[in-house]
């Protein structure tokens, strides 16, 4: 009985370690690809111009600068780029205000004839 006991408990850790996540990968809290593929976003105004592609989910640093009308505001990074970001109204956007520093993970909507952000989450940043 003893040693049907102790192979139980070897099995359980066994399996335990099983279920483990794998080594080797980054556990952050945004969602991305998988590692490897040098597909990170970019994390700069100047960076999504430049490179982001349609419907990708980005993170910028920055402030709101200016109100565009309905749910449009120009977003100014840290390095002092714009875009234009949109706000949703069905969310709760009172946590921000104006020139605070935020962090914005938001999709790219790239048109033929411009490129802005349609904001998921705002929170204020950590300086």
């Amino acid at each position: 009985m003893k040693k049907l006991n102790l192979v139980a408990v070897v099995a359980a850790l066994v399996s335990c370690t099983a279920f483990a996540a794998p080594q080797g990968f980054n556990q952050s809290a945004i969602p991305s690809g998988p590692a490897g593929f040098n597909n990170q976003a970019p994390t700069t105004v100047k960076g999504v111009l430049e490179s982001a592609y349609d419907d990708q989910i980005v993170t910028l640093k920055g402030r709101l600068t200016n109100y565009l009308g309905d749910d449009r505001y120009e977003f100014t990074d840290v390095n002092g780029d714009r875009i234009e970001v949109e706000l949703d109204d069905d969310h709760d956007w009172s946590n921000i205000a104006k020139d605070q520093l935020i962090e914005i993970v938001g999709e790219v909507d790239k048109d033929l004839m411009s490129t802005s952000l349609e904001v998921k989450r705002a929170v204020p940043a950590q300086k």
